[in-house]
């Protein structure tokens, strides 16, 4: 999801929006990650849009967050962060259906009910590929002594 956020729009909107801060989730892109006022899970970047001074917030990370957000910094103004770029065919990763449907709660269903039914076979390139950014949300998080759970 978030190897779409743009660096370049990502850019040209901290322009429009001098005084914003920028919240990323660390699956971000190392350039995007750079741009970030804080980079953390939901919670984590709930608590930042809290603590830090900015009247402003851009948020590159799944839509869900914003409601939530916004009941923490009522006063505040998220901005969705750009993500597909000129000629995309989708327009804001943020927006994505299939987004919300990842989670334990499915998972732990498509196991339950026939698992093997379901299996998926993947070759050793592909499987090595999938885990890098995998890897690399859950190194950050054992950089900053984070406790990786859920969705939390």
């Amino acid at each position: 999801m978030h190897d779409e956020f743009k660096t370049q729009a990502l850019q040209r909107m901290k322009a429009l929006y001098p005084q914003a801060a920028v919240l990323v989730h660390p699956e971000s892109p190392q350039a995007i990650v750079a741009l970030a006022d804080a980079v953390g899970s939901t919670s984590q970047l709930i608590q930042a849009a809290r603590d830090l001074p900015h009247p402003q917030m851009i948020v590159a990370t799944d839509r869900g967050i914003f409601y939530k957000m916004q009941q923490a910094v009522p006063d505040k103004e998220l901005l969705e962060a750009p993500t597909a770029g000129e000629g995309a065919t989708c327009r804001s990763c943020a927006h994505c259906p299939w987004m919300a449907m990842n989670g334990l709660q499915a998972i732990a269903q498509g196991l339950a009910h026939g698992g093997s039914a379901h299996e998926i076979h993947v070759d050793d390139a592909l499987r090595e590929a999938a885990l890098l950014p995998l890897n690399r949300m859950l190194d950050f998080a054992a950089q900053l002594k984070l406790r990786v759970k859920g969705n939390a």
